[in-house]
């Protein structure tokens, strides 16, 4: 469960112990309301467009795939939308944005949409996006490579836990997922994709490797 989260509707204050603020309005890509992504105000107009132009280029590239996708294979787009939930915490000095944007589309006569979580944690104090080498760096010569065992030990244990099933040459794991967002208690979230090592009914794959 994603417990940093709330599904954002209207307008939120985000506050940490910094009192560190942001204000989040809900805005719609191009004028369409089925493509809906939050505008960041934390009163300092050079943050807010690293952020918030962040944002609007992943919604940009989400739909400019989709439909370059339709052109080449001959498919005719049926529905496209997009979904966020946000959240903020506070890492030592370091006030963390966090947007997971859900995107969705679906082709005329597919047998399901597709969906597609993709994560973007800012820095608050800075507008910069937080990678997997920010990860890395906070966690004082934490490895990439022992982040995979971790997140493979974690998977496992989801897995038995609540009976999935993965493809079978999903484990062990060839990499670390590209999205990962950090909750409530500041444990690190791996986010794996429809298809990515399992079939579409099990879904997208959460794994909290600090649990």
């Amino acid at each position: 469960m994603r417990k940093i989260f709330l599904m954002a509707v209207a307008v939120m204050i985000l506050s940490v112990q910094s009192c560190f603020a942001a204000e989040i309005h809900e805005d719609f890509f191009n004028g369409n309301e089925s493509l809906k992504y939050p505008v960041v105000t934390v009163g300092d107009a050079a943050i807010e467009k690293k952020i918030n132009d962040a944002i609007i280029a992943e919604i940009d590239r989400f739909t400019t795939a989709i439909y370059r996708n339709a052109q080449v294979n001959g498919y005719n787009v049926a529905d496209i939308w997009t979904l966020y939930e946000i959240g903020s915490n506070q890492a030592g000095n370091t006030v963390i944005l966090s947007v997971l944007l859900t995107e969705c589309s679906y082709f005329r006569g597919a047998a399901h949409p597709s969906t597609y979580l993709h994560a973007l944690n800012f820095n608050l104090s800075s507008g910069e996006l937080m990678d997997i080498n920010y990860l890395l760096e906070v966690g004082e010569g934490l490895k990439e490579g022992y982040l995979k065992e971790r997140l493979e030990q974690k998977l496992r244990e989801k897995v038995k836990r609540e009976k999935l099933f993965l493809f079978e040459d999903s484990l062990p794991l060839k990499k670390l997922p590209d999205n990962f967002y950090w909750d409530e208690n500041l444990h690190v979230h791996f986010i794996f994709q429809q298809y990515e090592i399992a079939p579409y009914a099990v879904g997208i794959i959460d794994v909290d490797i600090d649990a």
